[in-house]
């Protein structure tokens, strides 16, 4: 796993909005190296402005092995995090694309 990985999710997770946004358009690193890295920050992430973005992540994943972690979510007695696992199901059974640049799409 590369380093890349890590450098991106500690920007994903930054409380500086500019920062995380600039992480979530640029060029995201390989979803295969991303996914476990996000679910292991989702299990120590508190806070339902952190989490929402980690499930946001996992909607766009493409992976439907993903379903249950964001199921999981919907169970938050926080009623913003169940609305993102909601967002996130949605996109993740309609293929939302990880790269969300259309200069970085196949």
């Amino acid at each position: 796993m590369s380093e890349d990985v890590n450098i991106w999710l500690s920007a994903i997770l930054s409380k500086d909005s500019i920062t995380f946004e600039d992480a979530y358009w640029d060029v995201r690193p390989p979803v295969e190296e991303a996914i476990p890295k996000i679910i292991e920050a989702l299990k120590v992430t508190l806070d339902a402005y952190t989490r929402g973005k980690l499930i946001e992540l996992l909607g766009e994943c493409g992976n439907l092995t993903i379903l249950p972690i964001l199921e999981e979510e919907l169970k938050n007695a926080d009623s913003s995090i169940q609305r993102w696992a909601i967002l996130s199901i949605e996109a993740l059974k309609r293929s939302e694309p990880w790269q969300k640049d259309p200069k970085y799409l196949d």
